[in-house]
C-alpha cells in the first residue's frame, strides 16, 4: 500500500467529480499505485510553451499579451509554487497541486489560471474535473500554512485559458523551407467557487478511502483492470 495514500491531487478529486467517475480505481489509485499513463510530448510542450509567451511578452513589450487585457485579466506572473508545499490539510487528507499560472493583481489578490491546448466546447466532458482542479488551487492559495509569500492570499479570480488550434491554412506563408506554423486563439473561461461543492467531494473521497477493501467497478472499467495487474504484482 502506499504511503502517502492521504494525499490527493487537485487533478485526482477532479476526476472523482466526473458523471462516470469509478470509485474503484480512485481507491485504488490513491492505495496502490498509478498505472502508467503515455502523455503525448507536443501537449505537454505547448502548455509548458504558453507559459513562456507570457514572460516572453513581458521581458520584451514590459506587458502581458494583449488578449489578457481583452479579457480583463491584469496581474504580474509568479513563480509557479511546487506541489512539495503548496498543499494544505482538509480533515483526514491533504490536497496539493501545481497551477499553471497565477497573477498578483496590482491589488494584491490573487488570479489562478490553468491553461488548455484544445478547442473550446461549452458541452466539455471534463469541465467538472477542470472547475474542482481551480477550486482545489484556490482553498491551497487562501489558507496555506506556513505561509509563503504572497500565500496566503485573496483569490480574485480562477479560469481555463484555452490556445484553440487555428488549422485553416488560409495564407501561403505559415509554409516555409524547414515546416509550418500553427497559430492559437485565445479563449478564456472564468470558473466559479464552488466550496460546498469540494467539502462535499473531499468527504466522498475520505468515504471512500476509509474503506479497507476498495468498492465495486463503475461497470466495464478497462482502468480498474490495470490497477489490478499493478496490485496483482505488488501482492
Amino acid at each position: 500500500m502506499r504511503q502517502k495514500w492521504r494525499e490527493i491531487s487537485a487533478r485526482t478529486l477532479g476526476a472523482l467529480a466526473l458523471d462516470n467517475a469509478c470509485e474503484r480505481c480512485f481507491w485504488l489509485h490513491q492505495k496502490v499505485a498509478r498505472p502508467e499513463i503515455p502523455f503525448p510530448g507536443i501537449f505537454s510542450s505547448i502548455d509548458a510553451y504558453s507559459k513562456r509567451v507570457v514572460q516572453a511578452s513581458l521581458s520584451l513589450h514590459q506587458v502581458m499579451p494583449p488578449w489578457f487585457g481583452e479579457f480583463g485579466i491584469n496581474g504580474e506572473p509568479l513563480k509557479s509554487p511546487h506541489h512539495a508545499w503548496f498543499k494544505i490539510r482538509c480533515g483526514e487528507l491533504t490536497l496539493h497541486g501545481t497551477p499553471d499560472e497565477i497573477l498578483k493583481t496590482p491589488g494584491g489578490k490573487l488570479i489562478i489560471i490553468d491553461y488548455k491546448t484544445a478547442r473550446y466546447k461549452e458541452a466539455d466532458s471534463f469541465r467538472k474535473l477542470y472547475e474542482v482542479q481551480l477550486n482545489v488551487y484556490a482553498r491551497i492559495a487562501e489558507n496555506l500554512s506556513p505561509p509563503r509569500d504572497p500565500f496566503p492570499g485573496k483569490v480574485q479570480a480562477i479560469g481555463l485559458m484555452y490556445y484553440d488550434p487555428i488549422t485553416e491554412v488560409e495564407h501561403p506563408d505559415k509554409i516555409g523551407s524547414q515546416g509550418f506554423l500553427m497559430e492559437f486563439r485565445a479563449c478564456w473561461v472564468p470558473v466559479e467557487r464552488q466550496d460546498s461543492f469540494l467539502d462535499e467531494l473531499l468527504e466522498r473521497a475520505w468515504a471512500i478511502l476509509s474503506r479497507e477493501k476498495p468498492p465495486a467497478s463503475n461497470g466495464n472499467c478497462k482502468t480498474c483492470e490495470a490497477y489490478e495487474m499493478i496490485a496483482s504484482v505488488l501482492r
